[in-house]
């Protein structure tokens, strides 16, 4: 079901005019826009942000350890969705994973930037791709699964985020959220990236009950390279005040040698969440939850 985000019309369409107020959205660089404008006008952001990203996440071990741990959470949780969308998805990396891994999936992603939006196309040709903000979705009864990875954080009122996912998925429909980990964590690293918070386990569990979900899963992640993180963020605090620059993809520019060792680190906690083992603390937490108490 298509919602009018100008009138707030229900309504069943192949196409997005709203039959109510005669409402469209926008084509904007090629793509559906529900925004009233290009975010980048009020924002500092880089726009060369996605470029970089995409040539550095597919190799991160970081990248990498995420997918990885989204792939088996769908494959063990939601194996029959055939309607997945995937909010913030940037340049596309875990859409295409998705798409590689399940077969007969209808896929789509949003971004607030379409500039990140070119690179998720230029993946997965055959995806839906929308310029969309989650605190206002023009979708309700739609997904069978939606992908929200390392979003919340970046959103003000995250609560209402929430409550527009769970409007948006089918009765029974699944939401797997990864967020960043421990407010005593934060840096300028979260500055740089625009985060308004890190969170606590107990934090997003009650904000996912409070919004229609039930908590099905959860566990922190990046655990055993907790002592490497906590090390990274205190030498980024020491060359921010010794450095007039300073570099957000710092941490995505690894050496060779080193992203191999770390990603061997990170199989090691895969096969631990795999035997059972949910880690009480650890950089980012994963949270799976289901739509309906």
């Amino acid at each position: 079901m298509r919602v009018c985000t100008f009138c707030g019309q229900r309504f069943a369409s192949n196409d997005w005019q709203c039959p109510r107020c005669g409402w469209a959205p926008l084509i904007r660089k090629g793509f559906i826009s529900f925004l009233n404008e290009d975010p980048l006008s009020g924002e500092s952001f880089d726009s060369e942000y996605f470029a970089r990203l995409h040539h550095l996440e597919k190799e991160n071990f970081w990248f990498q350890h995420r997918t990885r741990l989204i792939i088996r959470a769908i494959e063990e949780y939601f194996p029959y969705s055939k309607k997945i969308l995937e909010i913030g998805c940037g340049t596309g990396l875990v859409l295409s994973e998705v798409g590689r891994s399940f077969s007969d999936v209808s896929l789509s992603g949003s971004d607030l930037f379409v500039e990140g939006l070119h690179f998720a196309k230029s993946r997965m040709p055959d995806a839906a791709f929308y310029q969309m903000d989650a605190c206002c979705m023009p979708f309700e009864d739609e997904f069978d699964l939606i992908l929200a990875l390392d979003v919340l954080e970046h959103i003000e009122d995250d609560s209402r985020a929430i409550n527009e996912l769970c409007r948006s998925l089918k009765y029974g429909g699944g939401l797997i959220i990864t967020v960043p980990q421990h407010q005593w964590l934060w840096s300028i690293q979260d500055e740089k990236a625009y985060h308004k918070r890190r969170y606590a386990r107990k934090e997003l569990m009650d904000k996912l009950v409070k919004n229609g979900f039930q908590v099905i899963y959860a566990t922190s992640f990046i655990t055993l390279l907790l002592p490497v993180l906590v090390f990274s963020r205190i030498y980024g605090r020491i060359i921010t005040r010794t450095q007039y620059e300073y570099d957000p993809m710092r941490e995505l520019k690894i050496a060779y040698s080193l992203n191999r060792i770390l990603c061997i680190i990170s199989k090691t906690e895969e096969l631990l969440l795999r035997a059972g083992i949910s880690f009480p603390a650890g950089g980012s937490l994963l949270c799976i939850g289901r739509k309906g108490r």
